[in-house]
């Protein structure tokens, strides 16, 4: 992943302030995706266009359950998050206003107090960073204040030096170029 993370590096010095930003569009129902998920966030990291193409959303009702039911279970949730989100965007529908308060339940108790007690090495990093990378999108895309405060809070939370040994450690990196456009998003309102 170092052509990846290069480019976003280069990103970033040339657009500090995050002015250039490709505008993204909130899903009114589903958006179809040909790839898949992990690419796709790759794309939005890095600025670059991901089709939207407006299709109905999914009507697997037992999504939800089987994400609660995966509390325990890392890998699994994992798996779900990237089943579902195929397109990444999704994340932001109106029909996933449960799931992303679930995430941001998860994330701001149960995740955060085992990080707390200095348990970083037990935490399932794919997982963690999924989940915060779908939150990031989300924060660019909504003027709900508490999600910018998580990426806030796991800022500061996660250490600097943290490169977790895991097959998706450039996860860190995209979160990192999410949140920088959360905040770009945010201030560009304000001003």
């Amino acid at each position: 992943m170092t052509p990846f993370v290069l480019h976003l590096r280069k990103q970033l010095v040339a657009d500090p302030e995050g002015l250039e930003l490709r505008k993204w569009t909130t899903p009114e129902s589903w958006f179809a995706s040909r790839g898949e998920s992990l690419a796709a966030i790759r794309v939005l990291a890095a600025n670059e266009e991901l089709e939207c193409m407006a299709v109905e959303p999914p009507g697997d009702l037992s999504f939800f359950h089987d994400l609660q039911a995966s509390s325990r279970d890392p890998q699994r949730r994992f798996d779900l998050l990237t089943a579902r989100y195929l397109h990444p965007l999704n994340i932001a529908a109106p029909s996933e206003e449960k799931v992303r308060e679930h995430l941001l339940e998860r994330l701001m108790v149960s995740d955060r107090a085992r990080i707390e007690q200095h348990s970083l090495p037990v935490i399932h990093a794919d997982d963690l960073l999924l989940r915060l990378n779908l939150i990031a999108i989300h924060a660019s895309l909504t003027d709900d204040l508490r999600y910018l405060d998580a990426l806030n809070y796991y800022y500061e939370l996660l250490p600097s030096a943290w490169y977790p040994e895991s097959p998706h450690s450039w996860l860190r990196v995209s979160l990192l170029n999410l949140y920088v456009r959360a905040l770009a998003v945010k201030f560009t309102h304000i001003n």
